[in-house]
């Protein structure tokens, strides 16, 4: 059986802005797990979002360092004094990651992304497009088709008036007619297949338009 990956434990000294940013990264990662976020401010941004996520927000530094068993903590603070206590109360074998590593980690991740984004940009929008000529060329066969059912059908209308007054002369015509007239119908029937397909493109195309705004 194949080994499974071990799930990362990472603590959060810091409840400002940086802590929030490297809080967001985590909460959304399958390899990492944020087990405390530790900040004395019980109104801070980042506290304020790890209990709403569920995630033990302590106000004890040293405490807290010395309670928690992580793989890694995040001094998200930018204080040299923090860092420092940070290191000296943190448990053996937890691995200290200071403000400016951390801010470069953050900052290699939002690259990484809008990297992605706007690859992701390029491929919707080229989609985008071709549904878009797609739409509008079906548009323009969706106005033939209808010329022509429209026609089919007063042609069967017309053969079966003349059929009528062939009399018996007539009925061969008039299974002509009537044969004009069904295909007239199928027409008509696939006509309204089509333009449900065409409706159901521009409805996509207007889904990929929210995705787009989505990655600006």
């Amino acid at each position: 059986m194949a080994k499974e990956n071990k799930v990362l434990s990472i603590g959060i000294v810091g409840g400002g802005r940086g802590g929030l940013e490297m809080l967001k990264i985590f909460a959304e990662s399958e390899q990492a797990r944020v087990v405390f976020l530790v900040d004395r401010d019980p109104k801070a941004v980042a506290v304020v979002a790890a209990k709403e996520l569920q995630i033990p927000t302590p106000d004890d530094l040293v405490a807290t360092l010395q309670q928690y068993r992580t793989d890694f903590i995040i001094e998200a603070t930018g204080s040299p004094k923090v860092l420092e206590l940070v290191q000296q109360n943190h448990r053996e074998g937890t691995e200290i990651l200071s403000s400016q590593a951390a801010l470069m980690f953050f900052n290699v991740v939002q690259e990484s992304r809008r990297k992605l984004n706007c690859s992701i940009f390029g491929k919707i929008s080229q989609i985008g497009e071709e549904i878009t000529g797609s739409t509008t060329a079906v548009k323009r066969a969706l106005s033939a088709i209808t010329q022509v059912a429209f026609n089919l059908e007063m042609l069967s209308i017309n053969a079966a008036i003349e059929a009528a007054r062939a009399g018996t002369h007539g009925r061969s015509f008039a299974v002509v007619a009537e044969e004009v007239k069904a295909t007239a119908g199928q027409a008509k029937n696939l006509l309204g297949s089509i333009e449900e397909v065409n409706n159901n493109n521009i409805v996509m195309s207007g889904e990929l338009e929210e995705l787009l705004e989505q990655l600006h």
